[in-house]
């Protein structure tokens, strides 16, 4: 490789100044364009390009076209990841390993449950079975972007996108807005995808959100780096683990996520960057063999660096002061200073370890969603799907956004593909056939089982005992066979499984515990509902245990041991698990066990 391809973007901007970000990414582009093309996506984020890289890969003679309205990739919420998606890259694009040269290491989850007098936590830890990243979401569209455009679908940045569908049993129209050909303004498209998020281009025609039953929640986030020196308070175990971190309170929870984040590396360089490891990757050069990313960043001039991703999501139904002026200048910052000071534990903790990173992404330092639980009433029609927010959203919890909704970008593409496969005079039957599986799917049993999941976990943050037993029931109920059963590779069991709760197991036993607590007022709840609810965790425990007695619970529960008993001087995982980070000694950043070298500095 010369080193003008290896700097092609960079130099093909620094010869053309005149291009701009979307000329720069459109000029990726390695297909033909066509009006009348096989599949169009409505949105180039995650699941939109996830839908579109599975539909290619079963599919390769199709000709499939993404439209986004944003001129480049640019940051969002949402930079958790779990098993289902890590198991998708690996299946559908590249090895792991490959990735950590771009993103950060996650291994599990890891809970905290504190009081309002920072006197007592009570953790728990869930992790060791699989790896899966944390993401700078601008990064990530950026690779999948380049990786799917590298086998031939057309990603189309600066064009937005609208339809004209007056019925859900027509393929809609697509409408096109400063599309870079002149006088391009329509497209007709066989099947229809709606990855557009939360702006529900398409479903949104088909009738408002519906809000599910009880309390919503309003979400408040910053972003932040480590002080120099900075300690978590001794008693949060193993805080500097890369795991996800979840402080629980019995308004709701707040995450700690940490990221590698290249915000402030030039689009044009880290296009280069990221078509330098596809090229690799490719090729089928090792990924232990490509330049660790602290050398990656020299060679592309992309400065990276650690921040961390901080809010609450809390209950709609929590009262605050009438004046939250003390707290801040907007509505973000108020609320969000307003949990963190409520709780000493958590105060100190920010106090002592984070700093704030005002403007860090654009003009705006606080960002708030409100009401964040709904789900669109219809979700697919004859020649259309919706995926992910688009369809609907729960609650950042666990990370369903990404991680359950990577089923529903697998499920889509696998009907769009039978719909695809069939004559014309078949194909309106079972395009029919299609929806109206999928509407049950995402409509009738994802949305509703997210959503009694979290109401499950806020329950449990009411009390520490009810946190004690319900964490562990619900990755015991989550899993079944535990080593047996676990693939490196995104299957149709996955699409059902919805981060565990797809297991009628957890749904009867939330049903239960949710019987026996939503029926308490406010954050407390009393003696008797905790006793009631903690025997019925110890006959959900005792169950699994003898259901599955070949598990051993304690390599992947730090609390726990074999027989899923609660050991309090148990504060490690038993030896055996699959895998466990190792934090390297001369960066301090952590890899995999199976790597034989720091993938960010080399060592």
């Amino acid at each position: 490789m010369t080193i003008d391809d290896l700097h092609y973007f960079t130099q093909l901007r620094a010869t053309h100044p005149e291009l701009t970000d979307s000329m720069l990414l459109n000029s990726n582009n390695l297909s033909r364009f066509s009006t009348e093309p096989d599949v169009v996506v409505a949105g180039a984020g995650i699941l939109g390009l996830c839908y579109a890289i599975h539909l290619k890969n079963i599919s390769p003679h199709l000709n499939i076209a993404i439209y986004k309205k944003n001129r480049a990739p640019v940051q969002k919420i949402g930079e958790s990841t779990l098993s289902s998606f890590s198991r998708f890259t690996t299946g559908a694009v590249m090895p792991q390993d490959y990735f950590f040269r771009l993103f950060g290491l996650k291994d599990g989850l890891q809970f905290y449950c504190i009081d309002r007098e920072g006197v007592e936590v009570t953790s728990e830890d869930i992790g060791g079975l699989d790896l899966s990243f944390q993401l700078d979401r601008r990064m990530s569209e950026l690779f999948f972007t380049m990786w799917a455009q590298r086998i031939g679908i057309n990603v189309y940045h600066g064009v937005e996108v609208d339809f004209d569908s007056t019925h859900h049993f027509n393929t809609p129209q697509v409408k096109l807005k400063n599309f870079p050909k002149p006088g391009v303004t329509d497209v007709d498209a066989k099947i229809v995808c709606d990855a557009s998020g939360f702006s529900r281009k398409l479903t949104s025609k088909f009738g408002n959100k519906e809000l599910l039953d009880g309390w919503n929640c309003d979400a408040y986030w910053a972003y932040f780096k480590e002080k120099e020196g900075g300690k978590a308070e001794t008693r949060l175990d193993h805080w500097d683990y890369p795991a996800t971190k979840h402080m629980c309170f019995p308004e709701g929870w707040g995450w700690f996520i940490k990221l590698i984040s290249w915000h402030h590396a030039p689009l044009a360089n880290l296009m280069d960057l990221v078509a330098y490891i596809i090229n690799k990757a490719k090729s089928g050069v090792p990924a232990n063999a490509i330049p660790p990313t602290k050398i990656l960043s020299e060679m592309f001039n992309c400065p990276f660096e650690s921040i961390t991703s901080i809010g609450w999501a809390v209950r709609n139904d929590h009262e605050f002061p009438d004046n939250l002026e003390e707290y801040g200048g907007g509505e973000g910052e108020r609320k969000f200073n307003y949990f963190k000071v409520l709780y000493p534990t958590l105060n100190k903790l920010m106090n002592g370890v984070y700093e704030l990173l005002p403007k860090y992404y654009g003009n705006q330092t606080y960002f708030v969603r409100k009401s964040m639980t709904y789900r669109s009433p219809v979700v697919a029609g004859e020649g259309w799907f919706a995926i992910g927010n688009s369809a609907g959203f729960t609650n950042p919890l666990i990370s369903p956004g990404i991680n359950a909704g990577i089923g529903t970008s697998v499920l889509a593409a696998n009907m769009s593909k039978e719909i695809l496969d069939q004559p014309p005079e078949h194909s309106h039957v079972v395009m029919k056939k299609c929806a109206a599986s999928y509407q049950t799917y995402s409509h009738e049993f994802m949305i509703p089982r997210l959503h009694q999941m979290n109401r499950y976990w806020y329950n449990s943050f009411r009390d520490h005992r009810l946190f004690e037993v319900m964490v562990p029931c619900f990755w015991t109920l989550g899993v079944d066979d535990v080593d047996s059963q676990y693939v490196n590779e995104f299957t149709e069991e996955d699409v059902y499984w919805v981060i565990g709760v797809g297991h009628d197991d957890f749904v009867d036993f939330s049903g239960k515990i949710l019987d026996i607590l939503e029926p308490s007022d406010g954050m407390t709840v009393n003696e008797e509902k905790v006793e009631q609810a903690r025997a019925l965790a110890k006959q959900c425990m005792d169950y699994r245990k003898e259901r599955f007695p070949g598990n051993e619970w304690g390599k992947y529960l730090r609390r726990h041991d074999c027989k899923l008993q609660l050991v309090p001087e148990k504060h490690e995982r038993m030896p055996g698990g699959r895998c466990f980070g190792v934090r390297c000694k001369s960066c301090k950043v952590w890899r995999h066990n199976n790597m034989n070298a720091c993938p960010v500095c080399g060592a």
